[in-house]
């Protein structure tokens, strides 16, 4: 008899329990029987004399007095506890909030630096980054939470996200930013009232740039820092074909146009590459290279910062370790059998047969280049004044959603490699911040902090899932004898060979440009916004605080298709149609907090915050104001009308027996006749032997769900299950009703002189409360309760609605998104056990959250609003460093993630209601919430040791992601459910184990070297959230110089 007993399925969390025991157990381990590593001014020492260099602060937190104050340095005792930097306060916060958070600093940034900007979320538990291989951008994901509004991505203070329209595959949160420019990044992971952040309903990201304390050593006046890096596991794109815009297509070999303008090559150019196979990561080809140079400097009034960053990386190749489990999928195969679904492509969807193993992932390739400068002037009074800019040039490769699915869909054997090489995405950036704080060491009265920030973006992608190029001629102005020719010599249509001429013919005149190559799939974005904010803190008693807060925001987006004149697809009306935004939004928010520590071990936090919003359709507006007829009102849809049939009673029967007959011996029939055409006059009312009535009745329907309390199928009016015994004076029994799914929608025409009528401006409002419990249980150990309510409002992108499948906006009757969030954590200090270490932190929380009237994007391009979003999980992080070894540990585990909505479930199955559940894991078919399903857990596990007086450094890092497993995606695939295989379903990923190895060497006091492995096994995954099937980069090895003047 075994001793351990086998806990449920479920729970059966083999990899976590394994981490968990390495985690606490590596350090203990590794520091047995050995002193404690000599240490310098760090965590937990006791008192320690320190001679404070000129500029610094006499204490963290305190604003730096100013330069043309008289200053008398001495030696003071302080303890390492109120001695902090930036990232060691950053790191401090994790445990020291009574928050959610996560925090990476420079060092870790830097140390674990990967292939694609979204690599900086590696190293943060539980943060994600939606389609991270395919932006060259960040969209956050937190406990299942992504999206524009939703989770704020603040750069210094400014914002810049933008809702990118992916055609099938959905909207894209795009927050653009330089990794080589990142000082910092921190996370809170809900909303929250913590001083200086911008939250939102699923919390908050802020990103820190260089600052110049990252630059300048401590007592310095000045600093120079120039930092090289190469890496591995790169090659530079193939990007020949993407370049012909502006040429005659006469001129381009093997180019030839099609009936709708589109242009074809029988050739591999115009972006049809051969995709290359890798090495393995051992190739340092210098394809992908960068630099970094910045010069900092301490002046009597001013601190000073100016950094140029570069970096170009080519396209990657993915790794080889385990690609056998993405060339199958068992559980989709299984489904489709047992639905018995012919669906194109069936058994063949799979990443491995689209990108194969250890080849190149064309569209991965990315250029950058970033200026920063930063200046600091110190004023009188404890007060400073901060302006910071920052320009961005960038390109990267994308890849189409649209166009990945569809290659799927139609089906692989496996022999195919895809090899589609974009033109570069490109977007310009421009950011401003303008930052005020004054804090009087002789006024507990005032801790102001003041802000004014500005961002201009302007982008280009072709990434509309139509052909890259197009002429400007379709039908039979095409040059057909040119077309015929060139299919003949190249082989793409022998058939032409007997239409074409012999020799080859003069092409026709471009003098007008009509055979000018142009782009076909291009957008282009423009989005400015600009905000203030103001806040204060006041410090009313030694137990009681107050901070009032308020901020506006002000968004201009101006997008558009680059060929408004191009015909001929759906795609290219659809993305004219669907695709482009524009119009102008701002919000103002209004916030306090007070803090009362009420008892020496209770510490009671409560607050509100005010929001009021409006936007403004500019593009709608534009489109009514000319006319354009496919803008304008059109029917709404108000109702849905099902007809069925009802068993007659006994009565009815023999009151339309009569009538029939009746009927028919008024027509003067020969008698032998008048019983035939009675029984062939009844057939029409006969349904197995039993006569039924026809009715019909209309339940409530906005074009999106069905209204499931007017659904006489489902609200109990209509009983499809009742049957009926000796029903018409028979033995038998039969069904009361007799119905199919099928409805026939209701509209309502608008008059006339509505048809152009200006959209009206959006406004709303709403008061939201936090309130919070810290209980002091000792002096290490606290347990905090937070309750915290906050709203979202509709972003542009929601708010504003080019066009819809259904002939009206589904924005027009638009509530804010609400969210209701429990959280509940407890915390401790370790070091009571362990005082010789500098860190010994454990924490871990519970999470339950709402968030009612949740918005989302339905496969038809509409914009659905449903009832509620629910998701809970727990969350653990601990660290420990001993001086020498260091380690830490996090755990994300998701407990429930379900989208609810009675109405939109109801639609799928109109007569049982039971297709679909009322709430749904992920999201329900047909939307995009099923693609934001975090893994059921993540693990994140890293640690080191200091070696040669904490010159050398050497660690590694364990990432873990349990697959996606979502039983209701396979139960509609095989109930053939509508669209639940559709374009849009989610990508499945396998569980991921990634490891990482670095080490760093400072040489001298002015020259450091450093060496990492990113995808030390070479696997082969999918990252979580893919919206388009890419896989990851393989094993990539990292070399880089750091030196300092």
């Amino acid at each position: 008899m075994s001793f351990f007993i086998t806990p449920p399925t479920p729970m059966r969390l083999k990899p976590l329990a394994w981490s968990i025991l390495l985690a606490l157990s590596s350090s203990a381990a590794l520091a047995e029987g050995e002193s404690p590593a000599p240490q310098s001014s760090t965590p937990n020492m006791g008192p320690v004399e320190i001679e404070l260099p000129a500029g610094y602060e006499e204490k963290a937190g305190k604003t730096v007095a100013s330069r043309n104050e008289p200053q008398e340095l001495q030696a003071q005792e302080i303890t390492a506890d109120e001695w902090e930097d930036r990232d060691e306060k950053g790191k401090n916060d994790v445990f020291r909030k009574d928050v959610s958070n996560v925090y990476a600093g420079k060092e870790e940034l830097e140390r674990y630096k990967g292939t694609s900007v979204s690599d900086v979320f590696s190293g943060l538990n539980g943060v994600y980054s939606g389609d991270s291989r395919n932006s060259g951008a960040l969209d956050p994901n937190i406990r299942g939470i992504q999206g524009e509004g939703r989770i704020p991505v603040t750069v210094d203070g400014t914002e810049q996200a933008i809702s990118v329209w992916q055609g099938s595959g959905g909207v894209s949160n795009r927050n653009y930013v330089d990794p080589n420019m990142i000082g910092s990044i921190s996370v809170e992971k809900g909303p929250s009232m913590s001083d200086g952040s911008r939250t939102g309903i699923g919390g908050s990201v802020q990103i820190k740039t260089l600052d110049v304390e990252d630059i300048v050593k401590p007592g310095e006046p000045w600093g120079i820092e120039i930092k090289t890096e190469t890496a591995s596991n790169s090659v530079s794109p193939d990007d020949s074909g993407t370049k012909l815009f502006g040429q005659d297509y006469h001129d381009v070999p093997g180019a030839t146009t099609a009936y709708d303008g589109t242009v074809g090559f029988a050739l591999p150019n115009a972006g049809r590459v051969t995709p290359r196979k890798g090495s393995g990561g051992t190739d340092f080809n210098f394809d992908d290279n960068a630099f970094r140079i910045a010069a900092g400097a301490h002046l009597e009034d001013f601190d000073l910062l100016a950094a140029y960053s570069y970096r170009r990386k080519g396209n990657y190749y993915s790794g080889k370790g385990g690609s056998q489990r993405y060339e199958t999928e068992d559980w989709l195969d299984k489904a489709k059998a047992e639905g018995n679904q012919n669906v194109p492509g069936a058994g063949t969807s799979y990443v491995a047969q689209l990108y194969h193993p250890g080849y190149e992932v064309t569209n991965t390739s990315s250029d950058m280049r970033t200026t920063l400068l930063k200046g600091t002037w110190f004023l009188s009074d404890q007060q400073s004044l901060k302006l910071s800019y920052m320009h961005s040039d960038l390109e990267y490769g994308e890849s189409s959603p649209f166009v990945n699915s569809l290659t799927t869909y139609r089906g692989l054997d496996g022999t195919q490699n895809l090899g589609i090489q974009y033109p570069y995405s490109q977007v310009k950036q421009d950011t401003w911040s303008l930052a005020y704080t004054w804090n009087p060491e002789d006024n507990d009265l005032i801790n102001l902090q003041a802000g004014l920030w500005m961002t201009n973006s302007d982008s280009k992608r072709y990434q509309t899932g139509d052909s890259i190029y197009g002429v400007g001629v379709t039908g039979l102005d095409q040059d057909e004898d040119w077309n015929n020719w060139v299919h003949c010599q190249y082989g793409s249509n022998p058939n032409a060979c007997s239409i074409a001429p012999t020799t080859q013919p003069q092409p026709m005149d471009n003098s007008d440009g009509r055979f000018t190559l142009v782009a076909r799939s291009l957008q282009l974005s423009k989005h400015d916004r600009w905000g203030v904010n103001l806040s204060n803190r006041m410090v009313l008693s030694d137990t009681f605080n107050v901070t009032l807060a308020s901020d506006f925001s002000h968004e201009k987006l101006d997008e558009n298709y680059a060929s408004p004149t191009m015909v001929g697809s759906e795609v290219v009306w659809g993305t004219q149609h669907f695709g482009p935004r524009s119009g102008n939004r701002q919000q103002y928010n209004f916030s306090f907090n007070n803090e009362w520590t009420a008892m020496p071990w209770l510490v009671v936090n409560a607050g509100a915050r005010y929001s009021d919003y409006n936007s403004f359709d500019e593009g709608l507006a534009k489109h009514r104001e000319n006319q354009d007829s496919d803008w304008a009102v059109g029917p709404a849809t108000v109702g849905a009308r099902f007809s069925y049939q009802r068993l007659m009673s006994d009565d009815e029967a023999a009151a339309l027996a009569q009538t029939v007959r009746t009927e028919v011996e008024s027509w003067g029939l020969p008698e032998e006749d008048v019983e035939e055409m009675v029984s062939s006059e009844l057939a029409a009312y006969r349904v197995n032997g039993f006569y039924y009535t026809r009715e019909q009745f209309t339940a409530a329907y906005d074009g999106f769900k069905i209204d499931r309390s007017t659904n006489q199928f489902l609200n109990g009016a209509i009983d499809l299950n009742e049957t009926v015994a000796n029903a018409q004076g028979t033995t038998e029994t039969a069904q009361r009703y007799i119905a199919s799914g099928a409805f026939t929608p209701v509209t309502v025409n608008p008059d006339e002189s509505e048809r152009f009528a200006k959209p009206k401006k959006r406004r709303d409002h709403a008061w939201t409360p936090m309130a919070g419990l810290t209980f002091l249980l000792t002096d290490n150990a606290r347990v905090y309760v937070r309750y915290s309510e906050l709203v979202r409002f509709p972003t542009l992108y929601e708010d504003t609605q080019a066009g819809t499948a259904f002939g009206r906006s589904s924005t027009e009757a638009m509530n804010p998104e609400h969210a209701y969030n429990w959280e509940v954590g407890y915390v401790h200090d370790l070091r009571s056990f362990v005082p010789d270490w500098r860190h010994a932190d454990f924490r871990i929380n519970y999470y339950k959250n709402e968030i009612h009237d949740f918005i989302d994007r339905d496969r038809n391009y509409n914009i659905v609003q449903f009832d509620k979003k629910t998701y809970s999980g727990i969350e653990l992080q601990a660290r420990t460093d001993t001086g020498r070894y260091f380690s830490n540990f996090g755990v994300s585990y998701r407990l429930e993630q379900k989208l609810c909505d009675k109405d939109y479930a109801a639609t799928f199955d109109p007569l049982y209601g039971k297709a679909v559940n009322s709430c749904v894991t992920g999201g329900f078919p047909l939307t995009m919430a099923r693609t934001s399903l975090q893994p059921k857990y993540s693990i994140n596990l890293d640690g080191g040791v200091r070696l040669f007086d904490e010159k050398l450094e050497l660690g590694g890092r364990m990432v873990y992601h349990s697959s996606a497993e979502n039983k209701e995606e396979a139960k509609w695939i095989t109930s053939g459910v509508s669209g639940a295989d559709a374009f849009g379903r989610p990508f499945r990923w396998h569980p991921i184990w990634v490891f990482d190895a670095f080490a760093s060497y400072q040489v001298t006091e002015n020259l450091d070297v450093d060496f990492g492995i990113n995808n030390i096994t070479n696997r082969y995954y999918i990252d979580p959230l893919a919206r388009a099937m890419m896989p990851a980069p393989g094993r990539t090895m990292k070399m880089g110089l750091t030196v300092r003047f």
